[in-house]
């Protein structure tokens, strides 16, 4: 009896894990499927150039995961160093552009130094099974339990970006000499790029309170998604040298105080605020076809409000057209968010409550379209598109071969995701200096919606 009891145990755990339910969108069906359980606050998921989710988890450890059977590889356990209480914890994590020349992966952390919880940014190289050689960028960035942050992100120039909290001490957003309640630009060694805004300094703009997302969309902006206190969430566009006013201001400019340090201190308002709170987490720009309601525009995970918001730009990318809400309640708390090369999302859930009452029991969730998947294959069977010459040496032009009359968008990504050039569908594509040496997925995307996809090799002529 206790052995068919433990069979059916585990029976309806296996179900759990693999349950698939759909939802429904404006004219989207999506199929949710939890590919990984039994996480503890899975905090950052990229999709890693060797198609797995790259994870990490506030208690310390750093994985792979398979997205197809679930399988966790565990690359790196930090939970004896790792300072983890509240908020704290390991948090931020970024692969290098070039991961196939240059393996390295950096990563923020909370920390104790004696009694002090202080938080740093460490870059460790991947061997092909584990982290290695860790290397310290920055570190003693006052830390504390709630308010430190910490997102990263490598810009297009090489340069990586950090966000830090206020560490629950709001004189320090506001003090140019501290790190903390700032966006920090650096080097990928850790130095001081030459065009900081003060060329002795890693700030990059201040006035932060907690940022948790950022992203470089294909309009050029930097969007950043912020908590605030009991109210004033915010969605700002990040620019260097400038401030978010953060203690003095509280969202937008609206009272005679807030407007008077909004004039003397250069501060820029959020493009949304959020009165009462919502809890925004990370964002990401979505532009695949798998599903259409997403297309063209930034997502935005959120904790306390448990759901995704999409959010629709005017061209320049200065102003939100449109705001819609989706799966309220449906996952629990939305902690973070990454989408594969052919476009199905995953998100990462964090239980439902921010104090963490039942650690082990998060996951990530798969959300896709199956009648998308169902005709890709017809989507992508372009054989009359030619694309060369591959490799193509730095500063050269890419020739396409073309059906008739055709028309739309030639693309090319890093090996993150992020997009590097998009221009209008031509025989030629010339490369300029955007695109650096190293390894990039393109894709053609055609206006009656079919696709095409590949790699592209860049080099540096001998």
């Amino acid at each position: 009896m206790k052995q068919l009891y433990t069979l059916l145990l585990l029976a309806g755990f296996a179900y759990s894990a693999n349950a698939q339910a759909t939802h429904t969108l404006d004219s989207t069906t999506l199929t949710s499927r939890v590919v990984k359980d039994s996480l503890d606050i899975p905090w950052e998921i990229l999709w890693g150039p060797d198609n797995h989710i790259w994870m990490t988890e506030r208690y310390g450890r750093v994985s792979r995961v398979n997205p197809e059977t679930g399988t966790q590889d565990v690359i790196l356990d930090l939970s004896s160093d790792v300072y983890q209480n509240s908020e704290s914890g390991m948090m931020g994590m970024v692969l290098h552009p070039d991961f196939s020349t240059k393996p390295h992966v950096f990563i923020a952390h909370t920390y104790l130094d004696a009694s002090k919880i202080r938080e740093r940014l460490v870059r460790y190289n991947y061997d092909g099974s584990s982290l290695t050689a860790a290397d310290t960028l920055v570190e003693d960035i006052v830390g504390n339990t709630t308010h430190i942050g910490c997102r990263l992100l490598i810009l297009p120039d090489n340069t990586l970006l950090m966000t830090t909290g206020d560490a629950q001490n709001q004189s320090l957003p506001q003090d140019r000499s501290s790190l903390s309640g700032k966006v920090l630009r650096m080097n990928l060694d850790g130095s001081i790029p030459a065009d900081n805004p003060d060329s002795s300094s890693l700030v990059w703009s201040s006035g932060h309170r907690n940022a948790q997302g950022l992203w470089l969309a294909p309009n050029g902006k930097l969007y950043s998604s912020e908590h605030g206190p009991t109210t004033d969430d915010e969605l700002n566009i990040l620019m260097p040298d400038r401030n978010y006013g953060w203690p003095n201001v509280h969202g937008l400019c609206d009272s005679p105080p807030e407007i008077d340090f909004c004039n003397d201190s250069n501060v820029v308002e959020p493009l949304a605020v959020w009165t009462p709170t919502i809890a925004p987490s990370d964002i990401i720009w979505y532009d695949s076809w798998q599903v259409p309601e997403f297309r063209n525009k930034l997502l935005m995970t959120v904790l306390k409000d448990k759901s995704l918001i999409a959010f629709e730009f005017n061209k320049a990318g200065d102003s939100i057209i449109s705001e819609t809400k989706y799966f309220k309640n449906e996952f629990q708390r939305l902690r973070d968010i990454c989408v594969s090369p052919d476009g199905k999302i995953y998100l990462a859930t964090s239980g439902s409550s921010w104090r963490n009452t039942s650690p082990f029991t998060h996951t990530i969730v798969e959300l896709s379209n199956k009648d998308f998947n169902a005709s890709v294959s017809s989507q992508v069977a372009m054989k009359s598109i030619v694309i060369g010459p591959n490799p193509v040496a730095v500063g050269e032009s890419i020739h396409l071969t073309l059906p008739h009359n055709s028309v739309g968008v030639f693309e090319i990504y890093d090996v993150l995701g992020r997009p590097v050039l998009k221009t209008p569908l031509t025989t030629v594509i010339p490369l300029g200096v955007r695109v650096s040496e190293g390894f990039y997925n393109w894709r053609i995307k055609l206006d009656n919606g079919q696709v095409q996809t590949g790699k592209l090799q860049v080099t540096v002529q001998p």
